[in-house]
């Protein structure tokens, strides 16, 4: 399968043991089923969160999916995770593809933000 950003071909790789296809160029992953749900559950805490992530006028370019045949437009969904992260999602083969970075981005949080979430957290229950 090609890359729905750049037309390269994608490698399988597997991020957290989860299956995905990574893009060797832009570094994007396309991710099917689950896959997404199980990379959000994974938190990372960094002391410092180290973000490279495309600029919004690049996610909001159109994206078409490489799995479909004929090539639709995927959905931008903005991620539950990080309100920066701007999803590309199918609706019809539900495939999501994350621009280079997104994924460290879902799956990364800085020390300071994790210990205000816990806080957040206390102060509700």
């Amino acid at each position: 399968m090609n890359c729905p950003r750049c037309d390269k071909v994608m490698l399988q790789t597997r991020p957290e043991d989860v299956e995905a296809q990574q893009c060797p160029q832009c570094e994007g992953h396309w991710l099917e089923g689950e896959a997404l749900r199980r990379l959000e559950s994974t938190v990372n805490v960094r002391l410092f969160e180290w973000r490279k992530l495309p600029s919004e006028e690049y996610q909001a370019r159109a994206v078409a999916c490489p799995r479909c045949r004929p090539r639709g437009i995927m959905k931008k969904v903005q991620s539950e995770r990080d309100r920066h992260v701007l999803l590309d999602v199918c609706e019809r083969c539900s495939g999501v593809w994350l621009d280079g970075g997104e994924l460290r981005a879902i799956q990364e949080m800085g020390l300071v933000v994790a210990i205000s979430d816990a806080v957040r957290f206390i102060l509700k229950t």
